[in-house]
């Protein structure tokens, strides 16, 4: 009687006990090999920092304008007339420079040691002029006038852009809030400073020092620029009875100049 085999055909002329069984010498002739899917790469760009939307650029206008007014009353109280404060306002554009001039006129300082005050404050713009310099391509006169305009929020925003038509772009959709806001709370501060007697009970006065807390905040965080403010305030404090009024914002540059070299010091000791 012919036996019965263990297993029924599976429909290829084959029984699975053919497949199976470790003695068949065609085993892995008749085993089809493994496939896995080809690994692909995404093409598409992810950008490290992501482009200002509509509501950063809002609030990039809101916070110069409340400088803008802050300033601009502040000027106008100070006994500088409209005209002076909105053409300071349009070809100066900075707020810790013409406040800096203001307190060396309040402390009964001279109009030259104003002046150098205002541009001891301003030299930092020269700083972020040069940090866009190497990201920003375009023509030299477009350049020029990126240069003029360097401040601290649109420069640091656009040299964080990976590709240089977003550095182009960014720079100058910010350069355009920070304006906007700042020439409408100039013209908005005016108004006000004909008509409040003290800017004080509105807390406008303390907008500008929390707005330059906002810059150099992350600066004291790194211990040469803590030391540089400590070293700074302690030169200005140590001033005050001695010099004329606005010499002692002057001389606490010192201490900026003396953190450099401490800082330099102290890599050239670490350095292998």
């Amino acid at each position: 009687m012919p036996q019965k085999p263990d297993t029924e055909p599976d429909g290829s002329g084959r029984s699975p006990g053919h497949r199976c069984n470790p003695n068949n010498p065609s085993l892995l002739a008749d085993t089809a090999p493994l496939s896995y899917p080809e690994p692909t790469l995404s093409t598409a760009a992810t950008p490290t920092t992501p482009v200002p939307g509509a509501g950063d650029y809002a609030t990039f206008t809101f916070a110069y304008f409340a400088v803008g007014v802050t300033v601009s009353v502040a000027m106008v109280e100070a006994g500088v007339s409209a005209a002076r404060t909105m053409t300071a306002a349009l070809l100066i554009y900075s707020a810790t420079t013409q406040l800096a001039y203001l307190a060396v006129q309040a402390a009964d300082g001279s109009a030259l040691v104003g002046v150098l005050s205002g541009w001891l404050v301003a030299s930092r713009f020269g700083i972020l002029a040069s940090s866009l310099g190497s990201r920003y391509e375009g023509p030299p006169l477009e350049r020029a006038a990126a240069a003029v305009n360097c401040f601290d929020p649109n420069v640091a925003l656009a040299i964080q852009q990976a590709e240089p038509d977003n550095v182009r772009r960014v720079f100058w959709r910010v350069t355009a809030s920070l304006m906007i806001g700042w020439w409408t709370g100039c013209v908005v501060g005016i108004l006000l400073g004909n008509v409040t007697e003290n800017s004080a009970a509105l807390g406008l006065d303390a907008v500008f020092p929390a707005a330059l807390l906002a810059i150099i905040g992350a600066l004291l965080r790194r211990r040469d620029g803590l030391t540089a403010a400590l070293l700074g305030a302690a030169i200005c404090v140590m001033a005050i009875p001695f010099t004329p009024g606005g010499v002692p914002i002057l001389l606490s540059a010192l201490g900026a100049a003396a953190a450099f070299l401490l800082a330099r010091k102290t890599s050239t000791e670490d350095a292998p």
